[in-house]
């Protein structure tokens, strides 16, 4: 059993708070870091999905998994990274490393962004803004690495008071499991990051709309 983040937050009808977001940055840094110890570029079922807030998937041990199935009716140009969106060879497990740190970056802030008033900021630390800032760049090579992200979850939680990650992941879950609805309905894709970060990418006409890496797709 497992809930996608845009599940748990369509159900709080509101945004992550920041321990989330650092919560689930750590988890899910944690996913692909193992991802990569196990798999090569040769096995592009393993390396294929894209990070959204509906394939970022909140496990009740605590932990993150990432999936491509079931998300083909939405948008995700908004959580590609622009070198996917301009098909650019990209060919090395550094690579790809980095287009799914852009993906997550840009799904924690459309989960900070969540059904927050238009007239109201998103509320961040300066410490988790600029490791988010730091995975959103649009130059590949500018991007932090999964070391860089779990370096800097591991000094937040040294030098805070915060629970373990797993923790609040297990609390998201819980909010969709423990709902009464029984039907969660889909949020739209289109919150402030979408403007901020990615208003350009309706031009380029060859950007992928479905959960899987292109230039990762078995065939190729």
């Amino acid at each position: 059993m497992h809930v996608s983040l845009a599940e748990a937050l369509e159900v709080r009808g509101g945004p992550l708070q920041e321990e989330e977001i650092w919560a689930v940055l750590n988890q899910s840094a944690e996913s692909l870091q193992e991802l990569f110890r196990k798999v090569s570029i040769a096995d592009p079922a393993a390396l294929g999905f894209i990070i959204s807030p509906w394939s970022l998937l909140l496990l009740p041990s605590g932990s993150v998994s990432f999936t491509d199935e079931n998300i083909s009716n939405h948008d995700l140009r908004a959580f590609t990274a622009p070198e996917v969106l301009q098909n650019q060879s990209l060919t090395s497990l550094s690579d790809v490393e980095k287009i799914h740190i852009y993906s997550l970056g840009m799904t924690l802030y459309w989960g900070a962004d969540h059904e927050v008033p238009q007239s109201q900021p998103i509320k961040l630390g300066d410490h988790l803004n600029s490791i988010l800032l730091g995975m959103c760049e649009d130059v590949i090579y500018a991007r932090v690495s999964v070391r860089t992200v779990l370096d800097a979850c591991s000094a937040h939680i040294r030098n805070s008071n915060c629970a373990p990650s797993f923790s609040y992941v297990k609390q998201l879950v819980k909010l969709v499991l423990g709902s009464l609805s029984g039907v969660v309905p889909q949020p739209s894709p289109y919150s402030r990051p979408y403007v901020q970060w990615r208003s350009m990418v309706v031009s380029w006409p060859n950007c992928p709309k479905t959960g899987t890496l292109p230039f990762l797709s078995s065939g190729t």
